[in-house]
């Protein structure tokens, strides 16, 4: 996470798109939830407020932001305070590691996927969600990203770089997710694969 997290100084414009559009995030909760362990305990890797902990049953998370990390603890999510890149986590500590749309604000996406195979137990799960760039939303967010307080140093990545990215890390790829093909707020449907819809969400399993 870049030493000065974007997040800190607008905790509650966060949460106040997410209220605003509701529709979208039970489209993208929807989809990380076809894809998370039925079984075992899981941790939130930059978990933020706890939106997407609180709503998919994960007790743990971990945030590099003091204030967003209050806001977490309010919604019932126990919250480490560190950056992705560097977990104060023993090795094997977890059946399954959720990130969302965190990746664009690493330093080092391959240290901190390092970091999430380490704490993960042996065939544990790494489910990444990500906003596709390659995608027909993501060309635009991509294009617009200056205009945005929270995305101007953000650098985001396809579905094939991700894929990339998780196996030099020693992941395996299992299964993939899409959905918000539009920014109205209104549910939108989960597709297999990636490439079209803006939110992605790869499973992977550690070799």
């Amino acid at each position: 996470m870049n030493k000065e997290n974007p997040f800190d100084a607008e905790v509650e414009e966060y949460e106040a798109w997410f209220r605003a559009n509701d529709k979208l995030l039970e489209s993208e909760l929807e989809a990380i939830e076809q894809l998370i362990p039925d079984n075992g305990g899981g941790i939130e890797i930059g978990v933020g407020t706890g939106i997407f902990a609180s709503n998919l049953g994960i007790k743990c998370g971990v945030e590099p932001s003091e204030k967003m990390a209050a806001v977490a603890r309010k919604n019932g999510v126990q919250v480490l305070i560190a950056s992705a890149e560097k977990l104060p986590i023993e090795i094997g500590s977890y059946q399954f590691a959720l990130m969302v749309t965190v990746d664009c604000f690493l330093d080092d996406v391959l240290k901190a996927f390092l970091e999430i195979k380490r704490i993960l137990a042996d065939k544990g799960y790494f489910i990444v969600a990500f906003l596709d760039r390659a995608t027909p939303l993501g060309k635009i967010y991509e294009k617009n990203k200056h205009l945005h307080r929270s995305y101007k140093d953000a650098k985001f990545h396809s579905a094939n770089e991700i894929e990339d990215l998780l196996e030099k890390t020693g992941f395996k790829i299992i299964e993939s997710k899409q959905t918000v093909y539009s920014l109205d707020n209104k549910k939108q449907e989960i597709k297999d694969g990636t490439g079209v819809g803006l939110f992605a969400v790869i499973k992977s399993q550690k070799l």
